[in-house]
């Protein structure tokens, strides 16, 4: 009569065991954006950046060095470039560390404000 329970109470714990040991944190959100310089003139393009900015895969002939950045809720990209931006949480991977160069131009100067992005 002990035998029941016994296996009842192994199975109840298994499956509680399994199921703690089996779920996953959440995935953060990222998204992908094509963002795209026409006529070598400066283009903005609008997304909430609050998280980490990636170039993933330029798509132009020309180059996307030096020519990108992002600020507050948009992309900035000129002289040819187009390319794939990831936008998404920085806590994505926590091997993947911060790279300020990668978030901005510094000689780069926004023709409205003339301040430079950040």
């Amino acid at each position: 009569m002990r035998l029941p329970i016994i296996v009842a109470t192994f199975m109840v714990a298994s499956v509680s065991i399994g199921t703690l040991l089996g779920v996953a944190a959440p995935a953060s959100a990222q998204e992908i954006i094509t963002c795209s310089s026409q006529n070598n003139q400066r283009n903005t393009c609008s997304i909430s950046t609050r998280g980490r900015v990636r170039l993933v895969r330029q798509l132009s002939d020309a180059s996307c060095r030096g020519n990108w950045g992002y600020r507050r809720n948009r992309i900035w990209v000129k002289n040819g470039c187009r390319a794939e931006f990831s936008v998404g949480d920085r806590r994505n991977n926590r091997n993947d560390r911060y790279d300020r160069n990668d978030r901005y131009d510094r000689n780069d100067r926004d023709g409205r404000d003339g301040r430079y992005d950040r």
